[in-house]
């Protein structure tokens, strides 16, 4: 085949399977594919995100051929893939337990295409240096990756390198023994493949599909929090023969499956015989502003809001063009926003879509009209939500009735998104309350949504152990809090601290004569069983036998 790919890190191992391979490589922003392409007519084009900035392709609709588009970074970026995907024939992640959510979004097919490895030869065991080594980037932005290096460093010797090139950083791995690795919101990232590449011990967190990869216990060491991370450090440290035969099963395992000529292979079996289903005519129009937009919203595209709005304006009107409308419109101000949103509520345009509704709650909330947005909020609780409780009246009460109803319909949070409640309007359950933190610092049931609504979700440790800490200093006898806090502690790596508030929990329950529901709901949440020996060993050493 002739196959046109742009920023494809593939594109030598489809040349290598005969196939004649146009590797594009345009710069960031917004450009053309068919200038590009000159005399080449592919029969296949893929396109591979790049990190950082962004290319654009803007007439993709253009080209006579299945166009595939391979998602790297899914985790921080869904908020604008889910629109600029639709573009394409066949949308490939690199996270397994996204393709659901996608697919809810009407981004279909989907394909789960892993991150892959290099082939390397393996450097000696015996010649690496002791102790563990970690590569990334510490920063205030991030403090549950500071909090995983400070538990390292408590547990041995710690190599800790920021900013190393490709080549600088598999050297340091070739004289690793041990590698613990850490994701940002539960993802399978790029670390894994390097580590297992150069015949580390990898010690990573349990991820959906992880399990497909690599063999949990016998090609990587699996953990689920900072306690059962630590378990793992001392076995691998003490066991010298498992931490090498574990590096060996892992960099077998990437020569077996996970190199360049696996992902190539497993690309062009995708492709044979693509259905040609990506969007065209109007509604490629609509896929691309709405990608152009939410990059705008992001701080990612430069263009004004007045631009925006009239490029929105010239769509066919969609309940997704009218949502961004009400949004672009609030940004420019008041008379713009009502100019639009008084017409939809008279003509009861879109009544039975949230994102409509939601835009138009948020819009006048901004304009310091909590009327308007009550009615909104009504507008989709008589179409959608006939059980939903009534909003209220106030900025506070309209905010937590659209968290709850966003985090019912699945629009909990915007990884990778940075909400401003200043410059945006929420567009998820999480940004709500963000927002209603702001028209109520301190109220209490903001904190206790925030809460609940992270309970379950990785990536958002740090902000979920603020919450539960400003609510357990208010009610130091629900234990139930203090657990969930040291839970969350010991989930964020801090392990110390997270004991301690266990142990706190644990003796108010029992002052309270509620020790074997304490027991059971601490059971539950440690599937390992590693914090509550933890909980042991530390109770024994601080009461020794008399």
């Amino acid at each position: 085949m002739n196959i046109a790919c742009v920023h494809l890190g593939l594109a030598q191992a489809l040349a290598d399977r005969g196939h004649a391979v146009l590797d594009l490589r345009p710069p960031a922003g917004i450009v053309r594919i068919g200038p590009l392409l000159g005399d080449f007519v592919p029969d296949l084009f893929i396109q591979q995100e790049t990190l950082g900035p962004r290319t654009l392709i803007k007439d993709l609709p253009d080209l006579d051929c299945p166009r595939i588009f391979w998602s790297i970074d899914t985790h921080l970026n869904s908020f604008w893939h889910q629109y600029y995907a639709r573009l394409f024939d066949l949308f490939c992640t690199t996270q397994k337990h996204w393709l659901a959510w996608f697919a809810r979004r009407g981004v279909t097919p989907g394909v789960w295409m892993p991150w892959y490895g290099v082939r390397r030869e393996r450097a000696s065991w015996d010649a690496r240096k002791q102790g563990m080594a970690f590569v990334g980037r510490l920063t205030a932005e991030r403090p549950v990756r500071t909090w995983f290096v400070d538990e390292l460093c408590g547990l041995g010797e710690v190599r800790v390198r920021q900013d190393l090139g490709f080549a600088a950083m598999l050297d340091m791995y070739d004289e690793s023994r041990l590698v613990p690795n850490e994701s940002i919101f539960g993802e399978v990232n790029f670390r894994l493949f390097e580590a297992a590449s150069c015949g580390c011990a990898v010690l990573n967190p349990y991820i959906p599909g992880l399990e497909e990869l690599f063999e949990p216990g016998e090609e990587v060491a699996v953990y689920r929090d900072g306690a059962e991370l630590a378990d793992w450090v001392a076995r691998l440290q003490g066991d010298d023969l498992l931490a090498r035969s574990m590096g060996l099963r892992a960099w077998e395992r990437v020569r077996r499956e996970h190199l360049a000529e696996h992902r190539a292979v497993a690309l062009l079996d995708a492709s044979a015989g693509l259905a040609r289903c990506g969007a065209s005519g109007p509604e490629a129009d609509v896929a691309w502003w709405l990608t152009v937009l939410h990059l705008w919203e992001a701080g990612r595209l430069l263009m004004s809001a007045d631009a925006m709005a009239a490029a929105l304006q010239a769509l066919s009107v969609t309940d997704e063009v009218l949502a961004a409308l009400l949004r672009v419109r609030a940004t420019i101000g008041r008379n713009e926003f009502m100019r639009l949103a008084v017409p939809v509520i008279e003509t009861k345009q879109y009544e039975g879509c949230p994102e409509v509704n939601l835009a138009g709650s948020m819009g006048a909330l901004r304009h310091g009209d909590p009327a308007m947005a009550r009615l909104f909020f009504q507008r989709h609780r008589r179409h959608v939500a006939p059980a939903a409780p009534d909003p209220g009246r106030t900025p506070l009460s309209i905010c937590l009735a659209w968290a709850r109803e966003l985090q019912r319909i699945g629009r909990s949070f915007r990884p990778g998104f940075v909400f401003d409640p200043a410059t945006h309007l929420p567009q998820s359950a999480l940004e709500c309350l963000v927002l209603a933190g702001e028209h109520a610092p301190g109220e209490l049931d903001v904190y206790r949504d925030i809460a609940r609504i992270l309970a379950t979700e990785s990536g958002w440790d740090g902000l979920r152990i603020q919450a539960l800490s400003h609510l357990s200093l208010h009610d130091r006898r629900d234990w139930r809090l203090g657990l969930e806090l040291g839970l969350a502690d010991c989930r964020a790596f801090r392990v110390r601290q997270g004991l301690e508030e266990i142990l706190l929990a644990r003796d108010e329950a029992r002052r309270q004569g509620q020790s074997g529901r304490f027991e059971r709901f601490l059971a539950a949440r440690d599937g390992s069983g590693r914090i509550r020996a933890r909980l042991e060993d530390d109770f024994s050493a601080t009461n020794p036998p008399s």
